[in-house]
C-alpha cells in the first residue's frame, strides 16, 4: 500500500513534465531507453563505490520508468512490443546495478557480500520471471514484499542515507542481505500462490 501511494504521488509530481513531453511528441520508448542509460551509469558508479551518486541516478532512472508508461497511455501508443522492451530493459537495469555493487565489494575484498549480492540478483530476476510465467499461464501474480518498486526504494535509500551517514559500504551490504532473503522469499511465495490457483482450477475442472 505504501509503495502504491508513493508511485501515485510520483505520477502526480511528474504530471506537468509528462504533459509537456506529450505535447512535444516524445515516444515512450525514448524514456525507457533513457531510464536504462541512467541505471547503467548508476551500475558503473556503484562499481567504483560511488553509492550516493549511484543511488540518485537509480532514482532518476526509476522515475523515467514511470514516465514512459504515462506517456504511452497519454499518447495511446501502448503495444506488446513496447511492453516487452520495458520489461526487458527493467531486468537489464537491475542486472547493471547489482553487478556494479558486486564488482565494488569484490574490489575491496568483501567476498561474502559479493555472494549475497549474487543471491539478491538471482532473487530479483526470479520474482519477475515467476510473475511473467504465471501471467503466461493466465494467473495474476503480483504478491510479495520485495517487488520491483520495493527493491528500488530500499536499495536507493540504503545507498543515499548510508553515504550521508558516512558508512555506505556497511549499509548497502546490509541491504544486500535483506534483498537476498526477501527477493527469494517473494519468488517462492509467488510459486506457491500460483500452484494453489492451478490446483483449484484442476479441482474445479474435475467436478
Amino acid at each position: 500500500m505504501f509503495f502504491t501511494k508513493l508511485k501515485l504521488g510520483l505520477i502526480v509530481f511528474l504530471e506537468p513534465l509528462v504533459d509537456r513531453w506529450v505535447e512535444k511528441g516524445y515516444h515512450p520508448d525514448t524514456f525507457t531507453i533513457l531510464g536504462f542509460a541512467f541505471n547503467l551509469v548508476a551500475g558503473i558508479l556503484y562499481g567504483f563505490g560511488m553509492f550516493f551518486e549511484g543511488g540518485l541516478l537509480m532514482i532518476y532512472g526509476s522515475a523515467l520508468d514511470v514516465v514512459d508508461g504515462q506517456v504511452a497511455r497519454r499518447t495511446k501508443v501502448t503495444s506488446p512490443s513496447g511492453s516487452l522492451l520495458d520489461s526487458s530493459v527493467d531486468r537489464y537495469s537491475e542486472i547493471a546495478v547489482l553487478v556494479g555493487i558486486g564488482v565494488h565489494y569484490a574490489s575491496i575484498g568483501w567476498v561474502t557480500t559479493v555472494g549475497v549480492a549474487s543471491l539478491a540478483l538471482a532473487g530479483s530476476l526470479m520474482v519477475s520471471y515467476v510473475r511473467a510465467r504465471a501471467e503466461g499461464l493466465g494467473y495474476e501474480c503480483n504478491i510479495g514484499v520485495m517487488q520491483r518498486a520495493e527493491r528500488l526504494v530500499f536499495l536507493s535509500a540504503a545507498s543515499v542515507f548510508g553515504a550521508l551517514l558516512g558508512s555506505p559500504d556497511a549499509h548497502v551490504a546490509a541491504a544486500m542481505w535483506v534483498m537476498a532473503f526477501l527477493t527469494n522469499l517473494t519468488a517462492f511465495e509467488r510459486v506457491v500462490h500460483v500452484r494453489k490457483l492451478a490446483k483449484q482450477d484442476d479441482g474445479s475442472s474435475g467436478e
